[in-house]
């Protein structure tokens, strides 16, 4: 498998965070690669505090938001970015 310079496998899905929780964006994100619905992904919170991930990108003036975030989840590699835009890799 190619991996990028940053050691990612290839990017599986992208999404757009919009309204509501960036988990839910993430969670919606890896539906969509693996055929099932939300409901039947295994928790993020498997990997990764999802209320902390929601502060972390809260999006209120004046708030430092990081630049970008990864964490694994199953066999994906995720990266949750500044302005709101979810990639998912293969991590195997």
């Amino acid at each position: 498998m190619c991996r990028d310079s940053d050691g990612h496998g290839p990017i599986l899905n992208e999404a757009n965070h919009g309204d509501g929780r960036i988990a839910e964006t993430v969670i919606d994100a890896i539906s969509e690669v693996v055929g099932d619905s939300s409901t039947e992904i295994e928790p993020l919170y498997e990997s990764i505090d999802p209320d902390a991930l929601e502060d972390l990108f809260d999006r209120r003036p004046g708030k430092d938001v990081p630049t970008r975030v990864e964490f694994r989840h199953k066999e994906f590699s995720i990266a949750v970015e500044e302005n709101g835009r979810v990639v998912i890799y293969d991590a195997r």
